[in-house]
């Protein structure tokens, strides 16, 4: 009999478990499966392999007990995304449940790389959280795609998680060392033009696969809403907006939204640029979260989708997403 696996061995079983499901059970082909998990074909082949000599396949699935699969196929089919992980997350601190969020996400990461990646990086405590339990990552180069954004923790940041995440792949970085969001576009445009700057920002049409934060366009819930003044940060209250992901600030029906001179005077990813990127990751939860998630879904920013049970429950709660906003 299987011995029992560790909490981190049974979270790097996620892909496997989602990817034999599918296969056994659904009788979706590799191919599909492949696009759905943002995996190779040959990597999928070698997943389904690996589940029947671990006795992973079985009579039935032997299921992860953090990762909802049934859950997560059912999200991912009403949202309309490739896939979606949703994890049971335990009672306790906020803190203790970014961590439960982030080891399911560092687990989807490792298992999508490939070292001819271009991995896009954003930033939120989320994300944070997910470096303390990622493993050693294929040597892709790393990208950091917002500029820094102010924290009262100094070292929670999108540098400082830039540089831990390149320091788990040991490929080239590529860091943004300037402020997400300035005073007018012009300082925006010069800072841009920097050298070192201007070499990050030339990665961003490269990047292939980007792991992505949602904020809630709330008081507390935004890092760049709290970057805004009051004037500010009204103009885009009236103008609609309800979240942002990177720099691109939207409305409930995942349009973009463009009011007190957002988004030319923010050094970062754009919309566009965002929506060219092969494979998107959203690591993002929480009950101030739920508008936030659909308005991002509904922008066709987002392909994959890591989050909570009980935000899983609340966003079906709610069904159609439509838009896909171009």
């Amino acid at each position: 009999m299987r011995e029992p696996l560790d909490r981190r061995e049974r979270l790097a079983l996620v892909n496997t478990v989602l990817a034999a499901r599918r296969y056994f059970l659904d009788g979706a082909t590799k191919s599909e499966i492949a696009t759905e998990l943002g995996l190779s074909r040959f990597k999928v082949a070698r997943l389904l392999d690996e589940a029947l000599r671990d006795g992973i396949v079985r009579i039935e699935i032997d299921a992860v007990p953090e990762i909802d699969d049934v859950l997560s196929r059912e999200l991912a089919v009403a949202l309309g995304i490739r896939s979606a992980v949703v994890v049971r997350t335990v009672e306790g601190p906020g803190e203790f449940q970014r961590s439960q969020l982030g080891r399911a996400a560092a687990s989807v990461l490792a298992d999508s790389l490939d070292d001819d990646d271009v991995l896009g990086i954003s930033w939120g405590r989320t994300l944070h959280s997910m470096i303390g339990h990622m493993p050693q990552l294929p040597g892709c180069a790393v990208v950091q795609i917002v500029g820094i954004v102010p924290s009262l923790e100094l070292n929670v940041n999108s540098l400082e998680l830039v540089r831990r995440l390149a320091a788990r792949a040991g490929g080239a970085v590529y860091p943004l060392p300037v402020p997400l969001i300035v005073e007018d576009a012009a300082v925006a445009a010069s800072l841009r033009a920097d050298p070192h700057v201007a070499r990050t920002i030339a990665m961003f049409p490269k990047v292939t696969r980007a792991l992505v934060g949602i904020g809630a366009w709330t008081r507390g819930g935004s890092t760049l809403r709290a970057s805004l003044s009051d004037g500010d940060a009204a103009a885009l209250d009236a103008a609609g907006a309800v979240a942002d992901c990177c720099s691109v600030v939207l409305d409930a029906d995942g349009q973009e939204v463009r009011a007190a001179g957002i988004p030319d005077r923010c050094i970062a990813i754009g919309g566009d640029e965002l929506r060219q990127v092969p494979d998107v990751v959203a690591l993002s939860a929480g009950e101030g979260k739920v508008e936030a998630i659909r308005a991002a879904l509904r922008s066709g920013l987002i392909h994959r989708l890591v989050t909570s049970e009980d935000t899983a429950r609340a966003l079906l709660a709610g069904r159609p997403i439509a838009s896909r906003a171009s």
